[in-house]
């Protein structure tokens, strides 16, 4: 399994939501309003130097999702210009305590 990491532009977000839906990610926690500097552009520090936020997204995912989410954020990436993409790392998870059995999905009781 791995943990995904991403910070964005929080203008950006919908079309996050949009990547991960087509990669079959039903799972993941996201911050509004964070503040810092991606790899590229300015910094967003929600102040009058630095106005506007980023916005912070984690999802742990199985192998074969990272490998899918990997490729589409670098195809987004690419058809980005200035600032607007998204900085993501990928970190190894040893283990997990989920509160579904699958770890793409939630089991809902029905």
């Amino acid at each position: 399994m791995k943990l995904v990491f991403m910070t964005y532009y929080i203008g950006m977000h919908q079309e996050v939501r949009e990547l991960l839906d087509e990669c079959g990610v039903v799972s993941y926690t996201h911050w509004d309003e964070v503040t810092g500097r991606l790899s590229c552009g300015e910094p967003r520090e929600g102040t009058d130097v630095w106005p506007g936020y980023n916005a912070a997204l984690q999802a742990v995912l199985r192998e074969e999702t990272a490998e899918q989410v990997a490729a589409a954020i670098r195809e987004f990436n690419a058809t980005q210009r200035g600032d607007e993409r998204i900085d993501a790392y990928f970190v190894d998870i040893h283990s997990a305590i989920r509160a579904a059995s699958d770890p793409d999905s939630c089991d809902v009781p029905g």
